[in-house]
């Protein structure tokens, strides 16, 4: 019921004097004046503060129903006291209260915020009740608030992206869990040093972005960040990138900085550096010690001076141990190492990195999704994440594309085929007897290969749903073949 309502009814306004005996001129006034205001809605209670009535409109801001809280006590209904309630106070206070900021809960625990005037209601020269009337300014606070916001990660990201080339800081994480806290606070820690800095991690759990984050938080945030992946540039390109060339090198060379000079007084991050051949490990483990490069086909030495943060996404041991990677090469990177943990390490932190998801993907593709139903809540807690955060995101961006446009939450058919499957995880039957083996190592090697034959055997040879049975990563799953001497082609064949 709206005001303009209130004032043309005489049967209200025969209701509201029943409920709070009579009304004085002035306050007739006030109801009646209300037909010339928009948007504001009023309410009443005695002095006990028992509700008397309460605008219909009411419903749609804080989601209580009238025909529910009518009769019951503002303070239960609003889970409010004498001081934090404005129509007790201005009960005990007997006066009158204009503009009136009030903040209080909804039924869905929103915040909303109203502008009051409230004003005490005399009955033969006692204060028999109050009445307010109020305006919703929540709407416009949220849209304002929102604006500001877009304003600001707008001018941020245009700032970052011109003037260092990164686009993520500490406070674009999203981990709320203790667990991740912990490893945002110990990054931050490295940040303040110049120490050189060794990310670990699996794919996907965001190693770049906390790179970008170190940098940011540094007192380099001023100087360029570049990032190289070395697994994605050729071995006999990676010197020449790296170091820069001298005109006349090789046929068609010109004198071009390399990443190490571009990223002077800044940082340069090294992802993947375990695919770096050992060769050439060789020649940047001594431009490490002297602090100086050569560009490819000059003598000249070329001082540098750019904080390396490299990255893995397999374990250094394995690394050193397979000869992918020089232990002094190694030693020299990783002066403090940063663990990114897995996903399925920090399972409260499922859930908050979904709603992130949904709220990206509902602006890229006009979506009104407001969560997850609580059964995908459950797939997803369940589900081991051997992809981490790419594969989480991937599979809210492949849901956010299945829903229709009356849907309002990701139910579980929306969800990728292989997670609304049952069971996610593979079973395996090892058998071994104690004569097949001779001490512990041997009993170990033998129960591996067992797990890794059969993932292949139920996979098909796809490595890619194998890795993912064993929750490993791909690049981690063919050493192991390698190591263990399993060809893929005969134990597919078998299958």
């Amino acid at each position: 019921m709206t005001p303009t309502d209130l004032s043309k009814s005489p049967k209200n306004l025969r209701r509201i004097k029943k409920s709070c005996g009579d009304i004085s001129d002035k306050y007739q006034l006030i109801i009646n004046s209300l037909n010339r205001l928009k948007d504001c809605y009023f309410s009443i209670v005695d002095r006990t503060g028992k509700i008397i009535f309460i605008s219909k409109e009411f419903e749609d801001i804080d989601g209580y129903k009238v025909d529910d809280i009518l009769g019951r006590n503002v303070l239960d209904v609003y889970k409010l006291n004498e001081q934090t309630s404005v129509h007790m106070k201005t009960i005990k206070e007997k006066k009158t209260m204009e503009n009136t900021l009030f903040r209080y809960t909804s039924a869905d625990g929103q915040i909303i915020e109203l502008v009051m005037d409230i004003y005490p209601i005399y009955s033969e020269g006692e204060i028999i009740g109050s009445f307010a009337v109020s305006h919703d300014t929540s709407k416009m606070k949220t849209l304002t608030d929102k604006l500001f916001q877009l304003q600001k990660t707008f001018y941020q990201q245009l700032q970052k992206i011109n003037n260092n080339g990164t686009r993520f800081c500490f406070d674009d994480i999203i981990g709320p869990g203790e667990g991740m806290k912990n490893v945002i606070a110990t990054a931050q820690k490295m940040a303040c040093s110049e120490s050189r800095i060794m990310i670990l991690g699996e794919t996907g759990t965001g190693k770049e972005l906390f790179a970008q984050s170190i940098h940011n938080y540094s007192s380099r945030a001023k100087g360029p960040f570049i990032a190289v992946n070395c697994s994605a540039i050729p071995e006999t390109l990676l010197e020449s990138t790296l170091f820069g060339t001298s005109k006349g090198a090789f046929t068609g060379a010109v004198d071009k900085a390399g990443l190490f000079e571009e990223a002077k007084n800044g940082t340069l991050f090294l992802d993947e550096i375990n695919s770096m051949g050992i060769v050439f490990q060789t020649k940047l483990l001594r431009a490490l010690e002297t602090n100086s490069i050569r560009r490819v086909g000059s003598n000249k030495e070329v001082p540098i001076n750019a904080r390396i943060i490299s990255a893995m996404n397999i374990e250094p041991e394995e690394a050193v141990e397979t000869g992918k990677l020089r232990s002094d090469f190694y030693y020299r990177l990783a002066v403090v190492t940063l663990e990114c943990p897995s996903l399925r390490n920090r399972k409260e932190d499922i859930i908050p990195l979904s709603k992130y998801f949904i709220n990206k993907y509902n602006k890229i593709l006009g979506r009104k999704i407001r969560g997850v139903s609580e059964e995908v809540e459950q797939v997803l807690q369940n589900y081991d994440w051997p992809g981490n955060v790419r594969e989480l995101s991937h599979c809210i961006e492949h849901a956010m594309n299945m829903v229709d446009p009356a849907d309002y939450v990701l139910s579980k058919h929306h969800l990728p085929v292989f997670l609304q499957k049952k069971g996610n995880h593979a079973s395996f039957t090892l058998s071994i007897s104690a004569s097949e083996v001779d001490d512990y190592k041997q009993v170990m090697l033998h129960i591996e290969k067992n797990l890794l034959t059969q993932a292949l055997k139920e996979s098909k040879g796809n490595i890619n749903q194998a890795a993912k049975k064993l929750n490993l990563s791909r690049q981690c799953l063919f050493y192991k073949l390698k190591r263990l001497n399993i060809n893929i082609q005969h134990e597919t064949h078998i299958a």
